[in-house]
Parts: C-alpha cells; structure tokens; sequence
C-alpha cells in the first residue's frame, strides 16, 4: 500500500521522521513528483498516524488515471462505500479548467445517490486530486481519517448562543464564528424574518469554519426559547463577573442560554426584563465588551468551570 504524509513543520528533519516511522513499519520511501509529499510504500504501522510530526496520513485508494468523468464517479464510489460516511474533498494540484465546486457537488450527488452519506464532519475524507501533463488531465484519489475533536466537543451540549437585533454581518459573521467554535446552537432574535435571513447569508459568506453543523434559528422574541436558563449580558445589570462565575458554578449540566445585543445598543429592557439573570462582564462603563467579546469571555469562563466539575 502507498501512503503520503502531511507534515506538521516545513523545518522538520526528514531523516528523523523517517527513522521513527521504519522502526514500526517495513517499506521503503520516495517523494511524490506531483504534490512533493513524503511517500512510504509498504506496511505502514497505525501508530504512525499519532506521531506528533505527521499532519495527516494519505492512503492511496487510487493511482494516477486519465480523467473520465464517469469513471471518476465510480471510482468514488466504489471507494466511499467502504466508509459509507464520508466527506468530499477536490484539489486542484496545477491550473485546470474545471470548477471543483460543481465537480465536487456532482460526485456527491452521485454517492448520495448511492445511499452513501456525505459530510462535512464525517470520520473519513476521500481526497480527489486532479492535475495535468502533457495535456491531458490526471486524477488520483486518497482517503484520509479526520480527527475527532476530544472531549471538548460535548462540554458546550448545553449550551445556545442568542444574539438579539445584529445590525451587520460582521458583527453576525463574529457570533457564527463563535458557534462554529464551540459547535452550538445560535438563535437571533428579530422580527424581519426575510431581512435578517439576507443577513445571515451575507455573514456566512464571510465567516470560515464548518457552518453546516451551526443550527441558527430566527425566533421573535425570548419568549419562544425554551428549555435554557437565559443568561443575558449588559452593562446595565447589577451583578458583576463574580457572580457570573457563582452561578455558574452553581448551574453545572443545566441547560443555558447566553443572550446578547447589537454592538451598538445591547439588549433591550424588553429582553432585559425577560432573562432569569443578567451580569455584566468587567468594570469598564464607557467601553463594554462588544457581543462577540462578551460571548467569548463568558464561553472561556464556562469552559474553565466545567472541566473543573468533570
């Protein structure tokens, strides 16, 4: 079998990762002429994968072959079925005239087809990667495992982020950033559905990370969340970040809500009167934490109490 290993540091010693990856594994190794990648053919030990030096493990599924569009798909196929959950990526290994978002959407269709489960977030990639010579167009295809976040990734389960009234996407595009981070939910409260969904669009174009696992919801009012303790945050409330920290201590496995207002405004005293606490964050009066900042140090806050009470 062939495998290609991405590295962590450009500055590393070749000759050391090599040395620790034979003293496991039995083959011989080579640069790949394409991607100039280190390459091992042979038994590759799965430990390798866990050395601190090594990125990512790319086993190939498939060698260098003419590009025929259906038998890529099939190719694919045939390979993704082996996982059957996966998520799709393209790379373009030298200027090509094809558009790897459509290629990529239609060899998606085609293993959903296929009863086959794309994802973004799935436990393994099938990496296509397509370059030329001489003219002609090549592919090749490799697999990759993903890294499963650790345990961090279940502390925020009863967690939502709600933002009140946003007035721009990049104040929008900071929060979806932030549930994007710490995967979870994000309710907005405001009253024009179609004017905010525009917003939210705009913002998720400006925004990097995984947005197809952020669910963001578009209710009227606080009225319609249930199920949370709504904390929200303001520079009018009476209690201080002491007390923040005594409740949540307090609050460990509820479910919570951390609400906030516009850059500009805050929340509203409607919004305001409906929260089950309000706590403003530092001393500062004249210039308080924007809604982004303030969510940011209170879900840094929750993550420091919560590990303490796993």
């Amino acid at each position: 079998m062939s495998y290609q290993f991405i590295l962590k540091r450009f500055d590393l010693d070749i000759k050391v990762v090599k040395s620790k990856i034979t003293s496991l594994s039995k083959g011989v190794f080579s640069i790949d002429p394409i991607s100039n990648r280190l390459v091992f053919l042979g038994n590759l030990d799965p430990r390798v994968e866990s050395f601190p030096e090594i990125d990512k493990v790319l086993k190939e599924e498939k060698n260098k072959t003419p590009l025929k569009f259906q038998n890529l798909k099939e190719d694919c196929k045939e390979i993704a079925k082996k996982y059957n959950k996966v998520a799709l990526r393209i790379k373009m290994l030298a200027a090509i005239k094809l558009s790897s978002s459509s290629l990529k959407k239609k060899i998606a269709d085609h293993l959903v087809k296929s009863n086959i489960h794309v994802e973004e977030d799935a436990p393994v990639s099938v990496v296509i990667e397509l370059w030329k010579e001489q003219g002609a167009v090549y592919y090749r295809i490799l697999s990759h495992k993903n890294k499963v976040p650790e345990e961090n990734k279940f502390r925020y389960k009863n967690l939502m982020i709600v933002i009140e009234n946003p007035r721009t996407k990049e104040e929008l595009s900071s929060i979806l950033r932030l549930a994007v981070i710490f995967n979870v939910p994000l309710k907005i409260i405001h009253k024009e559905k179609e004017q905010i969904e525009v917003m939210i669009n705009n913002a998720k174009k400006i925004t990097k990370g995984k947005l197809s696992r952020v669910n963001v919801e578009i209710v009227n009012s606080l009225d319609h969340i249930h199920g949370h303790v709504k904390i929200g945050f303001s520079i009018h409330a009476k209690h201080n970040e002491d007390n923040f920290v005594d409740f949540l201590e307090k609050s460990y496995g509820k479910k919570i809500a951390f609400v906030v207002g516009d850059d500009r405004f805050g929340l509203s005293q409607g919004t305001r009167d409906k929260v089950s606490h309000l706590f403003k964050l530092t001393q500062e009066s004249k210039k308080p934490l924007k809604a982004d900042q303030t969510l940011a140090y209170a879900l840094g806050m929750y993550n420091i109490l919560t590990s303490k009470g796993q």
